[in-house]
């Protein structure tokens, strides 16, 4: 056994500055540091007070010559009128006011901020003494009780006119004082003159007058209000003399005003300030460091010192590690007659404790008999051959358990000359242990790998020949196995692939952690998808390789079905809107310019209405085969809609192959005994011109299509104002959506009158939706965008809602009027209208006739047999309908024998014209002669004339309805009026 014996220092060690040394010259670089920084900042303290001062003082002198400019020119403005006031005086005194009127605006035009001009003549002491001005004004400084020889201007104070601006008053008189000129300078032009004067942003400045009010300023807000004395603890640093003042004033050179200019002592000394504080900082930090190297060197000692304590306890430690590891020392004499053991072996062998030494006889007992021969052996061939030994064996202990030893020696001599072998013994019985589990595991795998259902192989991978292959890979491939064993890997594959197979062979593996698929080839020679697994093992005591080849033929199969369908529009087979994106994802990224065309179809959904979805899928079928056919070598052909494609060319998409697609699409198509006829309409966008991103360059070429629907042209281009009309759209539909939810609508009322008394025979509600200002948006602007989105069903139900309450307002006030409402082809169409309107009559105790029904021709044309049978409901239920815009819908007169109407209205834009055109009044003629033949009421729309009024009262028109009549407005309002004239309205 090794004993472990004390560490000393090493005299080749380094020396270590004392921890005393680092505490003495970090405290005196501190205080020449602390030093250095003080005077350092007592220089910048002086530089930057006095460099504030500079800058107050160059402000003061810019801002009073830029204020001496305009001073001089309204002076000698108003010196220039007095004196010529003075020489007209004496040569025309006749025409002295209408010129001197001309000469004063000449001048106010020449120097616009001069304004209020005016002569004044010199009044006696006793009518001065009762002057309107102040004892400030500008008569006061031009002593107007002695009038001055002088043609010097005088200046008063700054006052403010009633408009809100600031003026400065001015006088000037003639060389004799006769006559003077008043007149007032605008402040805001002495503004705009010193706008330009260049300044710190900390510093102010201001003009005063004579007596020291301010007359304008300008420079830092607020910093006028600052003190600039010399803080009481800057006297003690700095002497105070070496400083330059930081409140300066000027004179305005030949007038009465002074420049004052300054900086605050603390914008001065801001900037120090900051210096101040990053030098505080920065000592801090020093501070701070040198205190924490003191903590890591009083660490370090103390560390020092416990590695010493460490290293002193290591040999116990290998001492104790030899055991807890169960490894010992033995050694073997040269007569090979004594075997002696380190106390650490006696447990490994299973003898007494303190028996280290034993003879070899004894020591052979106690090794497995199937172990002696081969042990004695190795040490004899050892011992012979000075070879080192390394050998195991078992050994049989006392109580009957069986341990493992590896042993590992070599033959030495010793000091005295003697041969004697050493070496050490470890406890393997774990190992062996491991090595018979593993065994064990060989066999299974063994078991697992013949028997697997999937096709395995093992492949030397130095030589890529194939060493063992089970069942499964024979049936998967065609091979026998005898074929299998003369293969290499390689025979699996395409002769092209050999150099992939190779470099994936040679590959680490952390690169083949991922399974790879591969396409191999049976026996047949019928190419398989097999997903490839692989784990390095030892085979047969080389480097060898395990395959699990999956066959994923049919999962692949699957995948790019899935691919395809991802990709692809089922119906036409083209290409679908994510395709269409990446193809041009990639030219964006290659930064090449390009167009994109989106073709809207227009007619399809009237196709799968009337003709089912099967019919309208093959007529689809039938455009795409047109289009691809048209496209052909132009470019990428899209599917995007089953109504819309897109077409996307790297080159300019020429108008002549957008109108052949125009065309060919237009052209008849017969699909199962039927014929179509269908239009499109392209919209074009241009990459990069319209935009940069693919998803908003197809969006833009959609809008153009979509904003040109009702279009007779087929190709529209792109404009950023259908970009900015799309969006307004957007904006009003979702504020009308809002309204619609929130009601925020009114309903005004129009009266409609009996010819020829003028006595109101009902009323037509209108809606309006008001604005915040107080203005109106009339139906024409909103309706068709409800009718489109949707929104018309709720609000007819709010006007119908709305109309029944009226109607009981009406009848409660005493009138008996009925109240025509007007319902949308949509609301025709539903079937909730006879319910809703039976459930407001019901609900507001209405009769049968408080309510009608105004429907228009373009709502019936549409849906015919269903709109005559609801209002033929309507008729049953008591409901009076009537047409309206009458003329304005092409209906034929057999269609309108069938209608079960009891109104006719005319529309406005034959009742217009009627007493002017005779065409107009042919057509009104003929409607009335038409209504009275199917025995309904005319009522004519939009009478604004009395020569309106008068025709159709003459040719026999029923009722009148229009703003001759009364125009539309609130039910309060209409009831206010006609409870004055309720006799007259009955």
């Amino acid at each position: 056994m090794i004993q472990g014996r004390p560490i000393t220092p090493s005299h080749d060690a380094p020396r270590v500055v004392s921890q005393q040394a680092i505490r003495i010259l970090g405290s005196v670089t501190a205080v020449l540091l602390l030093v250095i920084l003080a005077i350092d900042l007592r220089s910048n303290l002086r530089a930057q007070w006095n460099e504030s001062g500079r800058l107050a003082n160059e402000v003061a002198l810019n801002v009073a010559q830029m204020v001496h400019a305009p001073l001089r020119s309204s002076a000698n403005a108003l010196l220039v009128i007095a004196e010529e006031s003075h020489h007209l005086q004496q040569t025309l005194p006749q025409q002295h006011d209408a010129l001197m009127k001309n000469i004063i605006a000449a001048v106010v035009r020449r120097q616009p901020q001069v304004v209020d001009v005016a002569l004044v003549d010199v009044a006696p002491s006793s009518e001065t003494a009762a002057s309107p001005e102040d004892g400030d004004g500008v008569w006061t400084s031009c002593g107007t009780n002695q009038p001055s020889t002088a043609a010097v201007p005088c200046f008063g104070s700054v006052e403010k006119h009633p408009d809100g601006t600031m003026m400065l008053p001015l006088a000037a008189s003639d060389d004799e004082g006769h006559r003077w000129v008043a007149g007032h300078i605008q402040v805001a032009a002495l503004e705009r003159s010193l706008a330009s004067v260049p300044h710190a942003d900390n510093v102010f400045f201001s003009v005063m007058d004579a007596h020291g009010r301010v007359v304008l300023q300008g420079g830092k807000p607020g910093a006028a209000a600052g003190t600039a004395q010399i803080p009481r603890w800057m006297r003690l640093l700095v002497d105070s003399q070496t400083l330059t003042p930081l409140q300066v004033r000027v004179p305005v050179e030949s007038y009465p005003f002074t420049v004052e200019a300054g900086v605050s002592s603390q914008d001065a000394l801001a900037a120090w300030y900051r210096q101040l504080a990053a030098i505080v900082v920065f000592y801090l930090c020093y501070l701070v460091a040198f205190i924490s190297l003191l903590r890591v060197t009083s660490r370090a000692t103390a560390l020092q010192q416990h590695y010493i304590r460490s290293l002193q306890a290591a040999s116990e430690n290998l001492r104790v590690a030899q055991r807890v590891g169960r490894t010992a020392m033995w050694s073997l004499s040269d007569d090979a007659q004594r075997f002696e053991r380190s106390e650490d072996a006696e447990e490994l062998f299973g003898l007494p404790r303190g028996t280290t030494m034993t003879s070899v006889k004894d020591m052979l007992t106690m090794v497995a008999p199937a172990d002696r021969p081969p042990l004695m052996h190795r040490i004899r061939e050892a011992w012979s051959s000075g070879a080192p030994l390394r050998t195991e064996f078992r050994l049989h202990l006392d109580d009957g358990s069986v341990r493992c030893l590896s042993a590992g020696g070599q033959v030495v001599i010793d000091e005295s000359g003697a041969r004697r072998m050493i070496g050490t013994v470890v406890d393997v019985t774990e190992q062996w242990e491991a090595r018979r589990l593993q065994r064990e595991s060989e066999d299974r795998f063994d078991v697992l790998f013949e028997q697997n259902p999937l096709p395995f192989w093992v492949f030397d991978v130095a030589t890529m020949r194939i060493l063992e292959v089970n069942a499964a890979a024979q049936r998967a491939y065609g091979y026998t196995r005898e074929e299998f064993l003369a293969m290499s890997i390689l025979d699996l594959r395409d002769p092209g692939d050999h150099s992939s197979v190779v470099a994936q062979v040679a590959a680490p593996s952390e690169t083949r952690e991922i399974p790879k698929i591969w396409v191999h080839h049976t026996k047949a020679g019928a190419p398989i998808s097999v997903r490839i697994h692989s784990a390095d093992i030892m085979f047969a005591d080389r480097p060898a390789r395990l395959i699990l080849a999956e066959d994923v033929t049919a999962h692949l199969a699957d995948e790019r079905e899935l691919v395809y369908r991802a990709s692809h529009d089922l119906i036409t087979g083209l290409p679908n809107q994510h395709a269409l994106m990446e193809w041009m994802d990639v030219r964006i990224a290659a930064g090449a310019p390009f167009d994109v065309a989106y073709l809207q179809l227009v007619g399809m959904d009237a196709i799968a209405d009337t003709f089912g979805i099967n019919v309208a899928t093959g007529i689809l079928q039938v455009v795409a085969a047109r289009l691809a056919q048209l496209s052909d070598g132009h470019g990428y052909l899209a599917a995007i809609t089953h109504q819309s494609f897109a077409l996307s060319d790297a080159k300019r998409l020429t108008d002549s192959l957008l109108q052949a697609m125009a065309d060919c699409i237009a052209e008849p198509i017969y699909y199962k005994d039927t014929q179509h006829q269908i239009s499109v309409v392209i919209g074009v966008a241009h990459y990069p011109h319209d935009s940069i991103q693919s998803d908003a360059l197809l969006a833009r070429a959609a809008l153009a299509a979509h904003s040109h629907l009702h279009s007779d042209e087929s190709i529209h281009y792109f404009e950023p104002a259908m970009a900015q009309q799309s969006k307004e759209k957007l904006h009003f539909s979702a504020a009308l959506r809002r309204a619609v939810k929130r009601q925020e609508f009114e309903l005004h009322f129009q009266p409609v009158a009996h010819f020829p008394s003028l006595r109101a025979s009902g009323l037509e509600a209108l809606i309006r939706w008001p604005q915040s200002d107080g203005s109106y948006i009339f139906p024409s602007s909103f309706i068709p965008l409800c009718e489109e989105s949707g929104l018309i069903v709720p609000l007819g139900q709010w006007v119908l809602e709305q109309a029944a309450k009226a109607s009981r307002e009406l009848h409660d006030a005493g009138f008996d009027l009925p109240i025509a409402i007007n319902v949308s082809p949509t609301e025709l169409r539903s079937r909730d209208l006879i319910s809703n309107l039976r459930a407001v009559r019901a609900m507001h105790a209405l009769a049968d006739h408080a309510l009608r029904i105004e429907l228009t021709e373009s709502s019936l044309i549409e849906h015919r047999d269903k709109a005559i049978a609801i209002m033929k409901e309507l008729r049953a239920e008591g409901v009076i309908v009537a047409l309206d815009d009458f003329g304005t819908g092409f209906s034929g007169l057999s269609y309108l024998r069938d209608l079960p109407i009891d109104i006719l209205k005319i529309d406005q834009t034959f009742v217009r014209n009627v007493d002017r055109d005779a065409r107009s009044a042919t057509i009104c003629e003929a409607i009335i002669a038409l209504g009275k033949s199917l025995k309904v009421s005319i009522v004519a729309e939009g009478i604004e004339r009395y020569s309106q009024y008068r025709w159709l009262n003459n040719h026999g028109c029923d009722a009148a309805q229009g703003f001759y009549v009364g125009r539309p407005e609130k039910l309060s309002n209409l009831l206010a009026r006609w409870a004055r004239v309720k006799d007259d309205v009955r």
